[in-house]
């Protein structure tokens, strides 16, 4: 821990680590970015440690995405390294072989739901060891429909066993699975004590064909370190990778089409900083952490307020200030009202660019809008 700098505890982790060292189910609620790897890591290394070394897996934990998978198993690692103990990882896009190497000697499985399942069926590897449960990312995991797999991935465990669900939000969904699956679980409930860096957030109106070109004078008078640029479609991601690269910027490109390797050779080389542009689809709109980002692009406006409150929060984490620039054009802006409506906020516009949408546009295009909504007139025949 020192090693890691780890002398003060954060808010979730002094409340975690002590119920987690009494052997108690906890249900631990706190935003991105307060610490919650280490608050549910540190206590389970600690009995490991306690109990000796075995040679089989007493710790599952489920992630959500491999990018996730990584880096938790990366954050643990720094934490156990010297101690004997052992990580294997189980997730989509890597090899059988590769995965199951470690396995007979790891203490520590973790995995994504799909992958888990796979090894379980075909009798790969056995959970009756397993007598730790961590649920990581719980709220993540049900988004992207894995109730099912999760529910039969408990049902492999053995019946006494410490659980551990650790969630961003809380949902209805979530409590159903919890009053099944926990023990008069101690809830932990963290809002915000933290003090996390400030994210300045700006909507520059843009018209469509101008966005590349408003991209390029982000980077070149506005953004000094790294930017993580968002769109919808890997098209899309390809496009404008494209034209940075045709401009002399060097940009990565991240996006599910992209082999095991290839992801965690992209997101390895942004890490390290040796490219400043990071261009991806929603693949990595929760969860995954880049220390110092200095600035998020929404390309375009999100589909949800979910969505766009993800996405920012890629910056602006472990008390770093950060910028979240939207781009909004003329058939977006309907849009945009709407998710700033449901968001509750009204966020700055910044006109200070020379790519300015004009309201002849805007007005344009909202009429043409209105009219779509409206019936067609019946052609007489």
């Amino acid at each position: 821990m020192e090693k890691q700098g780890l002398s003060v505890l954060t808010a979730i982790q002094e409340q975690v680590i002590p119920a987690l060292l009494a052997g108690k189910d906890c249900l631990a609620i706190a935003p991105t970015g307060t610490g919650k790897t280490e608050a549910f890591a540190i206590p389970i290394i600690q009995h490991l440690l306690e109990k000796g070394k075995r040679e089989h897996a007493s710790v599952l934990i489920l992630l959500p995405t491999r990018e996730l998978c990584i880096q938790t198993k990366d954050r643990i690692a720094k934490l156990i390294a010297g101690t004997g103990l052992d990580i294997a990882c189980f997730y989509g896009g890597g090899t059988y072989e590769s995965q199951l190497a470690n396995y007979p000697k790891a203490q520590f499985l973790l995995a994504t739901p799909g992958r888990l399942l796979d090894f379980l069926e075909q009798q790969l590897v056995s959970l009756k060891t397993v007598d730790t449960l961590v649920v990581d990312e719980f709220d993540q995991l049900l988004d992207l429909g894995f109730t099912i797999e999760i529910n039969k991935i408990i049902q492999a465990l053995p019946a006494e066993r410490q659980s551990i669900f650790v969630s961003a939000t809380r949902t209805v969904e979530m409590d159903k699975i919890i009053q099944k699956r926990l023990k008069n679980p101690i809830e932990i409930t963290i809002e915000n004590q933290l003090k996390k860096g400030k994210i300045s957030e700006y909507v520059l109106y843009v018209d469509k064909n101008d966005k590349k070109n408003l991209v390029r004078y982000l980077l070149e008078n506005k953004i000094k370190s790294q930017v993580l640029i968002f769109t919808r479609t890997v098209h899309g991601v390809e496009r404008i990778e494209a034209d940075l690269r045709r401009n002399n910027i060097s940009a990565l490109a991240l996006y599910g089409d992209k082999s095991q390797a290839q992801r965690e050779d992209i997101i390895n080389k942004f890490r390290s900083r040796e490219n400043r542009v990071l261009i991806t689809t929603d693949l990595l709109a929760r969860g995954v952490d880049f220390p110092d980002l200095e600035a998020v692009i929404n390309y375009e406006v999100p589909d949800s307020p979910a969505l766009y409150t993800h996405r920012i929060g890629r910056t602006g984490r472990s008390q770093a200030d950060g910028t979240a620039i939207t781009f909004c054009d003329a058939e977006d802006n309907q849009k945009w009202i709407k998710l700033q409506l449901s968001l509750g906020k009204q966020v700055q516009i910044d006109d200070q660019h020379p790519f300015l949408l004009s309201w002849e546009k805007m007005l344009s295009s909202s009429q043409n809008n209105s009219r779509k909504g409206q019936p067609k007139s019946r052609k007489r025949r």
